[in-house]
């Protein structure tokens, strides 16, 4: 085919409009492909935005948990010498009441009990250890009759004492008496003289 051929048949194509058909036909084609991939471009575009809000929202939450978190921090480091000085007032108050504590333990407080009202001159007082091992339950002192309770009463010697015991507190309403022995007020001790620090 030569040059005069195709210019002809070009020419038939333009002159009848099918050249014309044809082109509107591929440019909308080419429309309807263009429009496919623009949606598809837009949706992508819409979801890259929603992602991009998301990590806006993500990274703005977490900068307000880290700024919560520094200012509870903060917070805890002011209290800090506040509750340090309280733990050492704390401690050196445990170490006065354990001290106190430890003193109290080596007092020893005994309670003694004066059986006589009237006293006889020339006698002397004598003291023993009265329990009854089988109280009743309703008496009012079970617990300290249990335990045994220091009697003092006055006698002229240590027989005679004995068998007033005996007398006053008999086995048979369930007493039993522990040795006699003359009974003598202890001295207080001294205070101890404060040490200048």
């Amino acid at each position: 085919m030569d040059d005069s051929t195709s210019s002809s048949a070009w020419s038939v194509l333009q002159s009848s409009g099918t050249l014309t058909g044809v082109a509107l036909l591929g440019l909308i084609v080419i429309a309807i492909v263009f429009a496919a991939q623009l949606e598809a471009l837009v949706s992508a575009c819409r979801n890259l935005l929603a992602y991009r809000q998301q990590l806006q929202q993500a990274r703005r939450k977490v900068e307000q948990e880290t700024e919560a978190a520094l200012g509870q921090a903060k917070s805890l480091q002011d209290e800090l010498p506040q509750l340090q000085a309280s733990v050492e007032a704390l401690a050196q108050e445990y170490e006065r009441l354990a001290g106190d504590a430890s003193q109290a333990r080596k007092l020893h407080i005994r309670e003694v009990v004066m059986s006589d009202i009237f006293v006889t001159q020339g006698d002397r007082p004598f003291i023993a250890t009265v329990c009854r091992p089988k109280p009743d339950p309703d008496e009012p002192l079970a617990e300290q009759w249990k335990a045994g309770r220091d009697h003092v009463l006055y006698s002229s010697d240590t027989k005679t004492a004995a068998r007033r015991f005996a007398q006053r507190y008999p086995t048979e309403r369930g007493f039993a008496v522990g040795p006699v022995s003359p009974f003598t007020i202890p001295r207080p001790l001294p205070p101890e003289p404060e040490s200048d620090a």
